[in-house]
């Protein structure tokens, strides 16, 4: 494979994980369209779908199916649609982007949750995924809030430098030390998967961020990362001390519980519903939002 795609894919920016919208439990396309086009207004370059705030692991096969092909008929011209793939089995994942590998930029893979793999089967977890969809580029997703494991820097460097088309990771394991070990190794892109953590990731080499907040605040957050490209760093941190606590107020439930709560306060979807296990935000938390 030629090396061209470590240049060609995941340019530094902001990423927009879009929720999944509902109504009476259906998935709602006239919202889903809302909050892409309102991205598309903001200067948002690039989206994510299927991600964790897409609650993912409610969705069926043919849901999800729908929602990719849909999304990429309608906007794949004026957006890069990035499409999360995440599993813990590692031959369904690589079914799953081989069914949508005509529908997107590129894929967002996360580390096997709820198996808990060595560091050995994370690394042949990804080494096949990246095999068997040598022609899409990939980006790492390392969660262990959520995975329940660490995928280490050596690791991370490894499969960068074997695999042509492993060219980014979104980091989400709030350790900057270990930002600085993966930069240190390799020339991955690094992308922060936590709004609240993006001026301190891109100060250290990062190169933007996979983004919950810029549903909401697209320009600010599309701001904030721009001024960060620039070395403009105390115009960054005024614009985030500005809305540092929408960052925290997000995560006052579970990811996007809040999120969808506002978003239907904003006009932005028809329904803030969420699928079970996730119920509807206490009473407590919408006062605070």
């Amino acid at each position: 494979m030629s090396k061209f795609l470590k240049l060609s894919v995941f340019e530094p920016g902001v990423y927009t994980v879009i929720p999944t919208t509902f109504i009476n439990n259906e998935v709602c396309l006239k919202s889903l369209f809302n909050l892409i086009n309102f991205q598309i207004n903001c200067g948002v370059k690039n989206i994510v779908l299927l991600g964790t705030t897409s609650e993912s692991p409610v969705l069926s096969e043919e849901e999800k199916e729908l929602i990719v092909t849909t999304v990429w008929e309608n906007f794949s011209e004026r957006l890069n649609i990035i499409v999360g793939i995440g599993g813990n089995d590692t031959a369904k994942v690589v079914k799953l982007g081989e069914k949508f590998r005509n529908y997107c930029d590129g894929f967002l893979v996360t580390v096997p949750n709820y198996n808990k793999p060595t560091q050995q089967g994370i690394y042949k977890h990804f080494s096949l995924v990246a095999e068997k969809l040598s022609e899409k580029p990939l980006m790492l997703y390392n969660i262990p809030s959520r995975c329940g494991v660490n995928m280490e820097p050596n690791i991370v460097s490894k499969l960068y430098d074997e695999n042509d088309n492993v060219m980014a990771i979104k980091e989400a394991s709030g350790s900057l030390s270990q930002v600085i070990k993966i930069k240190s190794m390799c020339n991955i892109k690094i992308f922060s998967g936590d709004d609240s953590l993006a001026i301190p990731l891109m100060s250290v080499g990062g190169s933007g961020v996979v983004s919950v907040a810029s549903n909401l605040i697209p320009l600010e957050i599309k701001n904030i990362v721009d001024y960060c490209i620039q070395d403009c760093y105390k115009e960054a941190s005024k614009l985030f001390y500005k809305y540092n606590s929408l960052f925290s107020l997000l995560f006052v439930e579970t990811n996007p519980v809040p999120l969808k709560y506002l978003l239907e306060r904003n006009r932005l979807i028809t329904s803030h519903d969420v699928r079970l296990p996730l119920v509807e935000l206490e009473s407590d938390n919408k006062i605070k939002l």
